[in-house]
């Protein structure tokens, strides 16, 4: 007895978009190039959920709003509920699949999500913890906490999920990024700061012994919109 086989589109976003091309270039091409990590596939699974559970509808609702904020004819309760999915989805991205990425790599990034006060010791800890990983990269994550981080997850969590009681002056602060071009910026630094946190954690498990790493494509450089970010190279001992 012959089984039917259905076929269902899975994604209607494809290579040609910049965040999908370069985290899948970088989930494949440079995670398979480091040696000595025995869960590989693991983690490459687990950045696949980061992509499709979260930054693929994320996009999706992103691209519909670009398409529909301009038309009066579109209702604003449907262009909020595409404001609302994006910074939802974007959360499960970053906090939650985001997150078992780390710990399967090895990091532990948990003070992130955390107040102040455990934030400020979780990055002295994690530069004792990484010793390799360059100080620099905290005060990026500093920056990224202050002017985009904190504002995505306290949207979510105090504005969509839980607004009922909540102070109403913090609450029409959050309001005022509830457009379109504040949920362009978020998406783009979400992503951008996953990639970013990849590109590290894959630098730090590099083994020098084998002589190669990783480092930014020359094209990159030039154009940081470029399809591809990072490669493979040959370090030649002097």
């Amino acid at each position: 007895m012959e089984e039917k086989i259905s076929v269902k589109l899975f994604s209607n976003v494809g290579m040609g978009e910049l965040f999908m091309s370069r985290l899948c270039h970088f989930q494949d091409h440079i995670l398979n190039g480091l040696f000595g990590i025995k869960n590989t596939k693991e983690i490459q699974e687990a950045i696949l959920r980061v992509v499709f559970d979260g930054l693929d509808p994320a996009f999706r609702s992103l691209r519909e709003l670009q398409k529909e904020w301009s038309d009066e004819k579109i209702p604003e309760k449907k262009k909020r509920q595409h404001i609302e999915n994006i910074y939802s989805y974007l959360t499960i991205a970053f906090k939650d699949r985001f997150q078992e990425v780390a710990k399967l790599m090895g990091y532990n990034i948990d003070f992130l999500f955390q107040n102040d006060k455990t934030f400020e010791v979780g990055c002295k800890q994690f530069l004792k913890s990484y010793p390799k990983i360059d100080s620099q990269f905290i005060e990026t994550i500093k920056n990224d906490r202050a002017s985009w981080f904190n504002l995505m997850l306290n949207i979510r969590n105090n504005l969509i999920d839980h607004a009922a009681g909540k102070d109403q002056s913090l609450l029409k602060q959050l309001e005022q990024n509830m457009t379109l071009e504040a949920v362009e910026i978020i998406f783009d630094n979400c992503w951008r700061a996953i990639e970013d946190f990849l590109a590290i954690f894959a630098v730090d498990k590099t083994d020098q012994k084998y002589g190669h790493a990783i480092l930014e494509l020359s094209e990159y450089r030039q154009d940081e919109n470029y399809q591809h970010r990072f490669g493979w190279f040959i370090v030649e001992k002097k």
